[in-house]
């Protein structure tokens, strides 16, 4: 396996798309559609990488982003929204979010930004 990926979105085919996706080019990957559950897998896996979504049902992603760093700082973490705004890119900055990918997601995009992250010091 290439690396453990915390995959979060409540759009479960989003979700499982992603993770069929991930999985499939050697990743391993737990899902969750709320960001408590997220923070439930965290407890009990370590993930080198977060993918997660700006809109939860429960907690706001760049809240999530903020917990989840709290408990690993050497976790990457990619946000993915089909709703861009200025400031959530700016409050994404100030947490040292790897990459922003909007909605629709490209598999070749998804594909090479999750290596990137994983990977930064080999990243073109």
């Amino acid at each position: 396996m290439k690396a453990n990926i915390l995959l979060v979105d409540d759009d479960e085919d989003m979700l499982l798309l992603f993770q069929r996706i991930l999985q499939g080019n050697g990743y391993s990957v737990e899902a969750a559609t709320t960001g408590r559950r997220a923070l439930e897998l965290c407890e009990s896996s370590g993930f080198q990488l977060a993918i997660v979504d700006i809109k939860l049902p429960d907690i706001p992603g760049n809240e999530l982003v903020r917990r989840l760093r709290e408990n690993d700082d050497e976790m990457a973490f990619i946000l993915i929204t089909g709703y861009p705004s200025l400031q959530a890119c700016i409050d994404s900055l100030d947490l040292g979010i790897h990459e922003i990918l909007l909605k629709p997601i490209e598999v070749d995009e998804l594909l090479s930004v999750t290596d990137a992250a994983i990977s930064p010091e080999i990243s073109v």
